[in-house]
């Protein structure tokens, strides 16, 4: 039998290459092939130039050229008083949010999906065979193939295909609220996001009393917070690092700023904190930082709401906090050795290493496709649990 084969489009604003990983979505698409060949699946990715997913096929739609004189024509289509040279100094700026560009009226994104909508008449078998993973919401391309979708990273609002594959159980329920209704769906799934384990190493001598952050520095993200924390704690140095303007947040003299960073810096970054701070103020869908601490070794400081109350174990990977106190208290026990980085690396490796999530990708894509295959869906008498049974021993192991 031919392996089943996964359609991957890439991020239209951004290039599926390490460079451009501080972009959560694109760091999912970029570790997503690997993961799921694997596991004996076909991948096809669609990109651009110089994409490295390390795909099965690299399905190129557009050169870097032409997707930089898009990118530029997009940020001029949104702010329509910006000169080209503006657009240019602005885009190439690395504090400015990727997802700036993330619009599907632009130049840019138009023409990415008129060009998959190409390639993937070309390269799409049939729905008994293949599957579409949308990695964001919506690549209007596929509106005109008969298609399996599945929506299979889900950390964003809005998600509305048939087969959904949430980043947390905090997300889907968000959704089924927001849908107003009790009933939940039977191929509605949840997997968490997924890394190679190998290039987070732990780290067990972080600098002595340094907290840091990593991820968007606004106030969404609890950077105001952290201004708070720092003020109550002026012997120990806060780094806020990411995109974003961080001058409203530099407002006391232990607290300092660090460029956005990807790749292996990110990991040296964030094994070197005592411990990490997160204190988003909205409903995290993930926070994949707080797990790329984790696996460093690095304990979390976070809110008690969101996907951090799936991913911090309570006193043994972190501390979930109420109030101001409660932050304090928990970068108090990071300083004094309290956690222990040697089981919160390990923990994070089983629950989230690409060995383990694909197991449960390979699950549900599976599970799904019984719909199509005459299998019978539902009525099927096969059952793909077997999958996840053989990897449950890994995910609760101790130590």
């Amino acid at each position: 039998m031919n392996p089943i084969r996964l359609h991957l489009p890439g991020i239209p604003h951004t290039i599926t290459r390490m460079e451009y990983t501080h972009d959560a979505f694109t760091g999912k698409v970029l570790r997503f092939s690997p993961m799921m060949r694997a596991r004996g699946f076909e991948v096809y990715h669609y990109g651009v130039e110089t994409s490295e997913s390390g795909a099965t096929k690299e399905i190129q739609l557009m050169t870097k050229d032409e997707w930089e004189s898009l990118r530029v024509q997009s940020y001029i289509f949104l702010h329509p008083t910006a000169t080209e040279e503006e657009a240019r100094k602005i885009l190439d700026d690395p504090t400015t949010f990727f997802v700036t560009l993330a619009n599907w009226d632009t130049p840019l994104y138009k023409e990415f999906n008129k060009r998959l909508l190409a390639a993937l008449k070309d390269n799409y078998r049939s729905t008994t065979t293949d599957i579409f993973c949308m990695p964001i919401y919506k690549y209007h391309a596929i509106d005109h193939i008969p298609m399996i979708v599945v929506e299979h990273g889900i950390g964003y609002p809005n998600s509305s295909s048939n087969y959904r594959i949430f980043e947390s159980y905090t997300m889907m329920h968000h959704q089924i609220g927001k849908e107003q209704t009790e009933n939940g769906k039977n191929y509605w799934f949840v997997v968490p996001n997924y890394y190679d384990t190998l290039a987070w190493p732990l780290s067990l001598t972080p600098h002595v009393n340094t907290v840091g952050f990593l991820g968007r520095v606004f106030e969404g993200k609890g950077c105001h917070e952290i201004v708070e924390v720092a003020r109550r704690m002026p012997h120990v140095r806060f780094i806020l690092c990411g995109q974003g303007d961080p001058k409203p947040f530099l407002v006391e003299p232990n607290i300092s700023y660090k460029p956005p960073i990807h790749g292996s810096e990110r990991a040296e970054y964030l094994g070197s904190l005592v411990a990490a701070l997160f204190p988003s103020r909205f409903v995290e869908p993930f926070c994949g930082a707080a797990v790329e601490a984790q696996l460093c070794g690095t304990p979390i400081i976070t809110k008690d709401y969101g996907a951090q109350t799936e991913t911090v174990e309570q006193f043994k990977t972190g501390l979930r906090c109420h109030t101001l106190s409660d932050y304090v208290y928990g970068i108090e026990l990071a300083i004094s050795g309290f956690f222990d980085r040697t089981y919160i690396r390990n923990r994070a490796v089983r629950l989230y290493g690409l060995e383990t999530v694909g197991y449960e990708y390979e699950y549900a894509f599976k599970t799904i496709m019984d719909v199509h295959n005459g299998s019978n869906g539902w009525y099927s008498r096969v059952t793909h649990m077997p999958v996840l049974q053989e990897v449950n021993p890994l995910k609760t192991r101790q130590g």
